[in-house]
């Protein structure tokens, strides 16, 4: 069964060029592990969407912010995560997306975050 990890992962080492094989199995197997933690953060995401009636033409905004949110986790930790998420959480509130809306999907992030022992 084609998921749409397996088609991301296929299209990214379509155009990676490494001509170690063992190098190349490698970040292949890194790539697709990645590729899969967006599919599923990007569903933890619409998940949330759907259960609070977001209006579709609103969802690429909330999924970036989910994304953005994943990214920070990421990078950082500790006051320095805080701050980053507490500037993103006041730009999409100025952008005119819900609070609340944007507050549980900071929680489902982060806890997708930990779950994948990251």
């Amino acid at each position: 069964m084609t998921t749409k990890a397996s088609i991301r992962t296929e299209r990214w080492l379509r155009k990676y060029n490494e001509p170690n094989p063992i190098k190349r199995q490698y970040v292949s197997s890194q790539v697709a592990y990645e590729f899969d933690l967006q599919v599923k953060v990007d569903s933890a995401i619409k998940e949330v969407l759907s259960e609070n009636a977001v209006p579709t033409i609103l969802n690429i905004p909330y999924l970036n912010f989910g994304r953005k949110i994943y990214a920070l986790a990421r990078r950082y930790s500790g006051k320095q995560l805080l701050t980053e998420i507490d500037f993103m959480m006041y730009k999409s509130v100025g952008q005119g997306l819900d609070k609340a809306i944007l507050t549980k999907i900071l929680d489902v992030v982060l806890n997708m975050f930990k779950q994948n022992g990251q």
